[in-house]
């Protein structure tokens, strides 16, 4: 009788032991569960709306324009700066011909970083800055297009890429 009695207190005990291991779980399950909504409400960045750009520009101020001209000699992009329609229209891009040269006043494409970001820095300070005033605003209109690569495109306007290669993206920025 005495080991029948000492097996229903191990038994009680384990019981309560696989309970206590139980609700531990559970409540982490829950602190954790809770914790993730948490930190989802309090990012900000979650809440962000997102405007489809082929359906209206993006309005961005004169600092966003500077930076994109700062990426453009690094990264595969190509600016257009567009101050008015009396053809102030300054094109920024890696590979730039003859005449997009001669508008810029150069007589050859710049050589290295350092002398694009001259001429750049040249351009913001005696043409950009200007031209326009402290509260100007630019409509920000972009276009991805791939420059090698084979690619095709459905009736409905998905790509297939057969065989990947590089896009560049052309950004246009035009004065309001």
């Amino acid at each position: 009788m005495e080991n029948a009695a000492d097996a229903l207190k191990i038994a009680f005990a384990i019981f309560v032991f696989v309970l206590a291991i139980t609700i531990t779980f559970s409540i982490i399950s829950q602190a954790k569960s809770t914790a993730d909504v948490v930190l989802y409400h309090t990012d900000e960045t979650n809440f962000y709306g997102y405007s489809d750009s082929k359906k209206k520009n993006r309005v961005v101020s004169v600092s966003d324009v500077i930076s994109t001209l700062y990426r453009y000699y690094n990264e595969s992009i190509s600016v257009t700066v567009n101050l008015g329609s009396d053809e102030k229209t300054y094109t920024f891009n890696s590979n730039l011909s003859k005449s997009q040269l001669n508008k810029l006043g150069l007589d050859q494409e710049p050589a290295t970083e350092e002398a694009a970001k001259s001429i750049l820095a040249d351009f913001i300070e005696n043409i950009l800055l200007k031209n326009i005033s402290d509260n100007s605003v630019f409509s920000e209109e972009f276009v991805e297009v791939p420059i090698d690569g084979i690619y095709e495109t459905g009736e409905d306007g998905t790509q297939i890429v057969k065989s990947s290669g590089e896009k560049k993206i052309y950004i246009t920025y035009t004065l309001q």
